[in-house]
């Protein structure tokens, strides 16, 4: 078959053309994932330009992969799968205050290198999701209140474009670069493969932790104590710039004393002073809330740490995918019904045991002051829910489309006169992009991969419905 494959002997790389024998792609979610026509695993820029034109000759779609953890990629039989896993360079500038990460550096491997040498960037809430993935969808972020997004703490990109050139654009970028820079910050997937980006870096002693450890309280509620736990978040849902609130609805893993039964976690991180965090939260110290617990627990956590107890989302295979909406405000009602779906469901698909329902709430003045052009957009809205789906039956993933937007029209009717808005790096197949970007920016995004990518040769989450 290789020998169909018209210029792959200019590859200097590791590559594979699939056949029936080749392992299924290590991806975090199996759905629409089938074999490509070729997996290249580049070494260098000369390698990423090579498989460029090799995707050209062959009229075949590149999809990029750093984690592997995108839910809203497809591969099939019309695509170069370039895995960019290689492409590790973390490279820290005291001076400068920055940080270069390659293409194929995953989250965890960032938050270890610089908590290392004292340092940190924002970072998503998981370890195993590549870092520039995340940023090209805007990247959210436990420090959203004293950082903003992740995309705006961005400096620059590297990239190769479809013409085979390498481009580095930044905010001083003029021109089709500037353009091309904006959109890169929130809705970049598909416009090129980029091998390296820098953004800004921030030492853990300006936070003024105690041994930079990062105070943290959780109290795990048994499914009676709904409302307890309900308004309790509620109360807490405008947190200072240094906190960070989340309301999780999971059943009990394997093990535990309730195994399988609904349990209700609230967390509460804060990225400053340990007594400055108990102040903020005296509410969870209460003992008429306290006492509707199962634990309740105080920590102060490694920053290195902070997304361990997401791990056990980390493995991939089976079939995973994340509905999500950003809001102004929610209510009690909302949240009890949206517990009550997914309760329900977990129940009729015990295959989905492990998804869970997460909703989350931040300070916005940080992210609401800034005005520039990049695809951000909401900024005043402090309230995240995220439905994530496990599943591993083809029947169970058909069946929880509908249960996913069940869930979001839910939060959204509460929030009713708002635009709505998700998440870029959410974004489910056959949904509409109006969800993420108004049409002045959706224009702006067609002229850029108009520009930058004319002959589609970079595989595109945006342009099936645009």
């Amino acid at each position: 078959m290789s020998a169909q494959m018209k210029g792959i002997e200019l590859l200097q790389c590791e590559y594979v053309v699939p056949d029936s024998n080749t392992p299924q792609l290590p991806r975090w979610s199996d759905t629409h994932i089938e074999h490509p026509a070729l997996i290249v695993t580049p070494n260098t820029e000369q390698d990423v330009r090579d498989a460029v034109s090799i995707a050209k000759e062959n009229k075949l779609a590149i999809v990029a992969a750093g984690g592997s953890h995108g839910t809203f990629v497809s591969v099939d039989s019309a695509s170069l799968y370039l895995d960019m896993k290689l492409f590790k360079k973390i490279e820290l500038n005291k001076d400068e205050g920055t940080v270069k990460i390659g293409g194929g550096v995953i989250v965890g491997e960032v938050l270890k290198t610089l908590a290392d040498e004292g340092y940190y960037t924002p970072i998503p809430n998981s370890d195993a999701v590549g870092f520039v993935g995340c940023m090209l969808g805007g990247g959210n972020s436990a420090q959203i209140g004293l950082h903003g997004w992740m995309v705006d703490n961005m400096v620059s990109f590297r990239l190769v474009a479809a013409s085979g050139d390498v481009a580095e654009v930044d905010s001083s970028s003029k021109d089709k670069e500037q353009a091309l820079f904006n959109v890169l910050c929130g809705a970049g997937h598909g416009l090129g493969v980029v091998t390296e980006l820098t953004v800004s870096a921030f030492s853990l002693s300006s936070l003024n932790m105690g041994d930079n450890k990062i105070w943290t309280r959780s109290l795990i509620f048994p499914a009676p104590a709904l409302d307890v736990a309900i308004k309790t978040f509620l109360s807490l849902s405008h947190p200072p710039a240094e906190g960070y609130m989340s309301l999780a609805f999971a059943r009990s893993p394997p093990g535990t004393p309730a195994a399988g039964s609904p349990i209700i976690i609230l967390g509460y991180q804060y990225f400053g002073p340990a007594e400055q965090a108990e102040k903020a939260t005296a509410l969870l110290f209460q003992d008429d809330i306290v006492s509707k617990t199962v634990v309740a627990n105080t920590e102060l956590l490694p920053f290195e740490n902070i997304n361990a107890k997401m791990n056990i989302y980390n493995s991939h295979h089976d079939h995973k995918t994340i509905a999500s909406c950003r809001l102004h405000k929610t209510t009690a009602d909302a949240i009890k019904a949206g517990f009550n779906r997914w309760r329900i469901a977990t129940e009729d698909y015990p295959d989905a045991q492990q998804s869970s329902l997460i909703i989350s709430a931040y300070n916005t003045d940080k992210t609401s002051a800034i005005k520039d052009e990049k695809f951000v957009e909401g900024r005043d809205r402090n309230i995240n829910a995220f439905m994530v789906m496990v599943a591993k039956e083809d029947k169970t993933r058909e069946a929880f489309g509908p249960i996913l937007d069940d869930v979001v029209a839910g939060f959204r009717k509460i929030d009713e006169g708002r635009v709505p808005r998700s998440f870029p790096n959410n974004l489910r197949p056959g949904k509409d992009l109006s969800d993420m970007y108004d049409e002045e920016r959706l224009e702006v995004l067609r002229d850029v991969k108009k520009t930058w990518d004319a002959e589609g040769v970079f595989w595109s989450p945006y342009f099936k419905t645009v």
